[in-house]
């Protein structure tokens, strides 16, 4: 199956895969907050597609994925790897970002953001 041609259960399949992943040394509530950053991340480039075709989903979920299972860091920075984008290419601001995840993951989407 090409990247165009993925379901909502393969790109919920693929990001549950890094929140498995990360379970293993995060707390419930570091665990929901991942979720929830995948969750807004996915609503928020519900409509938008590679160059390729392909979801954009699928490019913050493959930066999560080495975040949480290559670089193997904590909650936070996988937080804002699924949330990277979304404050340039969304609606969303930086004071979004700090409202709903708080100051550290705030922080982190703000510095690998390219400002507008």
């Amino acid at each position: 199956m090409s990247d165009s041609n993925l379901t909502k259960e393969d790109i919920l399949r693929m990001a549950e895969d890094v929140i498995a992943d990360m379970s293993v040394r995060s707390t419930l509530e570091e665990i929901a907050l991942m979720r929830k950053a995948f969750e807004l991340a996915f609503n928020a480039h519900a409509n938008q597609k590679r160059k390729t075709g392909e979801p954009y989903i699928i490019h913050p979920i493959s930066v999560a994925k080495i975040v949480a299972q290559e670089m193997k860091l904590s909650a936070a920075p996988v937080c804002a790897a699924f949330l990277h984008d979304v404050v340039e290419d969304t609606d969303y601001s930086d004071d979004d970002m700090k409202r709903l995840f708080g100051d550290d993951v705030a922080f982190l989407v703000r510095v690998v953001t390219k400002t507008k």
